[in-house]
């Protein structure tokens, strides 16, 4: 095996939540050198599901942030902002979500690191982008979902409202769009020399997300008449819980009503009319939510598979850690942390053949390897000890 794809190349991470420590990771994964700059309060995220015994150290932490050394500075004042100009000219990649304008307030925005280093991909990652109505404002993952569709409005009410995802949909998509255009980025700098700057908002991947259905012929005014019945594409109660069925095609629609003892059904009236099975969905659902109900989810699990059906047992997030598909399929690793021990989270689960990534440590205590980034930057020990007194840097 070679070495991951991204050895050598150095990465300076001044982002904080999610989104921006889940790009670095995905580069980190692939063998980036990750330099996570903090400031002394540290990531939020560090904070959030705190593990006992851990003040600075969470879960969530553990695993955007694997991969990077951890480096802690206060770049409200000036000796700090110089150490961040030299990292500035040592990288390749500069990944920040800090709202727009706090960078350039800071003296690291495009135009500054850019003349600092005219080979640098500067990353920046905001909420709704910089122009516009809402371009600079503060935002999170649930916005996103709000301004994008993705909490529809029928059936809400008080006490009923528009519900978001379970997962921080946008805030998980967004770095994988960023890990893209970075990409590209250094591809593109490989042939002038010259780096550039990299957008990507929040609003950006629930427009991405919706790249299936989010196109309007504007001569017809209508989206057109739905032929799909979602009677074949969801979820149904088993005798002991739950089996999602995805019988996307009128192939496996066909195959599941046999499956359910039905064969042949959607080659009579009104069911064969496929508008007849959209406009009557609820009455599909009633013939085959009883057969459903009438056996396990383990059973139809088997019995769907042997029948060419696409289905699969719905379960708790945390079931996946006991999964064999999943480990199988090299989706989960063990990681050993010297206080923690063996941790388990998600590999990196895009394998490449000949150098795949890898998992070297865990998310890092705060500013635990300041002292030897400083070092690695010629500074003497005398001059990282002054940064430290006076408060410009601090190490864990």
């Amino acid at each position: 095996m070679s070495a991951p794809p991204l050895t050598g190349l150095r990465v300076l991470d001044l982002s904080h939540n999610l989104a921006g420590p889940l790009t670095t990771m995905h580069l980190g994964d692939l063998g980036a050198d990750v330099i996570k700059v903090e400031r002394p309060a540290g990531d939020e995220w560090r904070f959030h599901e705190r593990l006992p015994g851990q003040p600075d150290r969470s879960r969530h932490h553990m695993q955007a942030n694997r991969n990077k050394r951890a480096m802690c500075l206060d770049l409200t004042m000036e000796p700090a902002r110089e150490v961040l100009r030299a990292l500035v000219a040592r990288s390749d990649v500069l990944v920040t979500n800090m709202r727009p304008g706090v960078p350039e307030k800071l003296g690291f925005g495009w135009e500054e690191c850019r003349a600092l280093n005219p080979g640098l991909v500067y990353c920046a990652l905001s909420a709704f982008g910089t122009q516009g109505p809402r371009g600079g404002r503060p935002g999170y993952d649930l916005l996103g979902e709000a301004l994008a569709g993705f909490m529809p409005l029928a059936g809400t009410s008080e006490e009923r409202p528009p519900a978001s995802s379970p997962i921080p949909i946008n805030d998980t998509a967004l770095p994988l769009l960023a890990c893209t255009a970075i990409m590209a980025a250094l591809l593109e700098r490989g042939r002038t020399r010259r780096g550039q700057r990299v957008d990507a908002s929040i609003l950006g991947a629930a427009v991405a997300l919706n790249a299936h259905s989010l196109v309007r012929v504007e001569s017809v005014p209508a989206h057109g008449t739905p032929t799909f019945s979602r009677a074949f594409y969801r979820a149904y109660r088993t005798r002991d819980g739950w089996i999602a069925v995805a019988a996307y095609a009128e192939r496996l629609a066909a195959r599941l009503c046999a499956a359910l003892g039905m064969e042949g059904l959607l080659e009579r009236a009104p069911w064969d009319d496929r508008a007849e099975r959209v406009a009557r969905e609820a009455e599909l659902v009633a013939l085959f939510a009883p057969v459903l109900a009438g056996r396990t989810t383990a059973e139809w699990d088997d019995l769907l598979a042997a029948a060419g059906v696409p289905a699969a047992p719905v379960r708790e997030r945390d079931d996946l850690f006991d999964d064999e598909q999943a480990w199988a399929d090299g989706l989960l690793e063990h990681v050993e942390d010297a206080e923690l021990g063996t941790l388990t989270m998600t590999a990196p689960v895009v394998r490449l053949s000949d150098s795949p990534g890898a998992i070297r440590f865990p998310g890092r205590h705060l500013g635990a390897d300041t002292r030897e980034v400083l070092d690695e930057l010629g500074l003497p020990e005398a001059e990282i000890d002054a940064l430290i007194s006076a408060g410009a840097a601090y190490c864990g």
